[in-house]
C-alpha cells in the first residue's frame, strides 16, 4: 500500500489535472493500490486492464468494481497493452517483465507513467524513447541508478545520461523543482522503493494509535 501511496503523490503532482483514463498494465498485488489511490487524486472516468493472465486481469476488475466512489464504474478489461495505453492520460506499469511492456508510440504527449514493477538493472517496463522524451522523476537518484534498469540500461545504451533524472519526488513535494510545466509534456515517475516510504507509513500509523489509545508499548 506504502507503493500505492507514493504512486498517488506522484500523480497528483505529475499528471495532467485533466486526466480522466487510467490505463493499468498487470494485474498483480500491487494492482489495486494502484488503481485506488491513482483515483483518489484524479477524477478517473475509466480504468482500462491490460495483464497477461486474463484472469487475473478479469478478477481484480471484478473486484474493483464493487469498490465504489473513487474508483470509476467503466472498468475494462483489454486484449494487449497497446490497446490499454493508446489515448490514456496515465499509465502505471505493474509487472514483472523483463522487457518494454508497450511501445513508445503507443503513448500520447502530455501521458504520465508510473512504472513501479522492474526493480533490477537488467529489467524495464518502458522503452529507451519513452525515458529520453520524458521528464524522469524517481523516489530515489542513489537507489535508481543502482537499481532501475529502465534507468540505467538507456545510460549504457548511451542515450541518456545519469543528470536526465529530473528530480527525486521529495523535491518536487518540497516545491524545490516544479512538477508538470506542460500540458504536452511525457512524465514518468520511476519507483524502486526505499525505506523512508515504510517509516513514514510507520509514524502515521504509531501517532495515529497514539490518538485513540490503541496497543501498548514494549522495551527492545
Amino acid at each position: 500500500w506504502r507503493t500505492g501511496a507514493a504512486t498517488g503523490v506522484a500523480t497528483d503532482l505529475l499528471a495532467r489535472r485533466d486526466a480522466r483514463i487510467l490505463a493499468l498494465v498487470g494485474a498483480g498485488a500491487q494492482a489495486e493500490a494502484q488503481v485506488l489511490a491513482v483515483c483518489e487524486v484524479r477524477p478517473i472516468a475509466e480504468v482500462r486492464i491490460y495483464s497477461r493472465t486474463r484472469e487475473r486481469a478479469e478478477a481484480l476488475a471484478e473486484h474493483l468494481r464493487t469498490v465504489g466512489v473513487p474508483v470509476p464504474p467503466s472498468i475494462r478489461v483489454v486484449d494487449s497493452a497497446a490497446e490499454a495505453v493508446r489515448g490514456a492520460d496515465i499509465v502505471v506499469t505493474a509487472t514483472t517483465s523483463p522487457v518494454p511492456v508497450f511501445a513508445d508510440e503507443d503513448l500520447s504527449p502530455g501521458t504520465h507513467v508510473n512504472a513501479i514493477g522492474a526493480f533490477t538493472p537488467e529489467t524495464r517496463e518502458l522503452e529507451t524513447a519513452t525515458i529520453r522524451r520524458a521528464k524522469v522523476v524517481v523516489d530515489s537518484r542513489t537507489a535508481a541508478l543502482s537499481e532501475a534498469g529502465d534507468i540505467l540500461i538507456p545510460i549504457r545504451e548511451g542515450a541518456i545520461d545519469p543528470e536526465h533524472i529530473y528530480a527525486e519526488l521529495g523535491e518536487v513535494i518540497l516545491g524545490q523543482k516544479p512538477g508538470r510545466t506542460d500540458p504536452q509534456e511525457v512524465t514518468v515517475f520511476k519507483s524502486v522503493g526505499n525505506a523512508i516510504q515504510d517509516i513514514a507509513v510507520g509514524g502515521l500509523a504509531l501517532a495515529e494509535a497514539e490518538r485513540l489509545g490503541l496497543g501498548f508499548e514494549i522495551e527492545l
